[in-house]
């Protein structure tokens, strides 16, 4: 089989898949403290034997190898008002508990359960101390600090807290992320403020991600393309060579 051939049906592959990456940053576009995925092609030597050599050994089919990442660049900030929205300016994360443990998350469109505990918006327990944030009191307030207060006294503090750079975490959801090495110590987030009545939204470009859509796209349609006519050449090659 020609060697061309598996470029292009890696570079093929590649298209679907980075598609499916945009298709997934598009659809949580609107989805507050969402962070955008990048995924990154390595062309790689499928087979030891290099061209041109003269010892017969065959040509390595040029192959793609994928690399993701998490984009952790801070959404825009927007003004809301609402009493439990709370954004970060600067690094770092809030704390929350699911099932699996301890996450991660910059979602900050809280609320308070039917419990009186602070929880995100899917039903997570929010840290503070280290411990589930109770609220008992009509009237709320976070300071700058995270510092919180119910009915004018100090209650607790919310737990803000950031990891080394660069970031060696991973996905749980939408928008939460969990260290990849269990046991990584959180810091404190120094000089990173908690912003009451504001939310960060989605750091995705919803223009941007089109963009690249498209060019995936015609990338995706152009290796289709080579796919097609190296199978032409060899369908074209076997009908010849059985006419001799």
């Amino acid at each position: 089989m020609n060697n061309g051939i598996y470029g292009a049906v890696s570079g093929s592959l590649a298209a679907v898949n980075k598609l499916d990456v945009l298709a997934n940053n598009l659809a949580n576009v609107n989805t507050p403290g969402y962070k955008k995925d990048r995924i990154r092609f390595e062309s790689v030597l499928a087979a030891s034997g290099a061209p041109g050599r003269g010892d017969g050994a065959r040509e390595a089919p040029v192959l793609v190898e994928e690399r993701y990442a998490i984009d952790f660049s801070v959404g825009d900030i927007r003004y809301t008002g609402n009493t439990f929205d709370l954004a970060l300016d600067g690094e770092g994360f809030f704390v929350v508990n699911t099932p699996e443990g301890k996450a991660y998350t910059r979602q900050g469109n809280l609320r308070v359960d039917a419990n009186g505990k602070l929880v995100t918006a899917d039903g997570y327990e929010v840290l503070g101390g280290g411990a589930p944030i109770v609220i008992r009191g009509g009237t709320v307030s976070f300071d700058a600090q995270g510092k919180m207060f119910v009915e004018g006294i100090e209650s607790g503090l919310i737990d803000v807290v950031d990891f080394p750079r660069p970031y060696d975490l991973r996905k749980a959801g939408s928008a939460l992320f969990v260290p990849n090495i269990p046991d990584a110590v959180s810091q404190s987030a120094v000089g990173t403020k908690v912003m009451q009545g504001n939310l960060e939204g989605s750091n995705v470009n919803a223009v941007e991600e089109m963009v690249r859509m498209i060019e995936a796209t015609r990338s995706s349609e152009s290796c289709q393309r080579l796919i097609q006519n190296y199978d032409q050449m060899t369908a074209k090659a076997v009908n010849e060579l059985g006419k001799v």
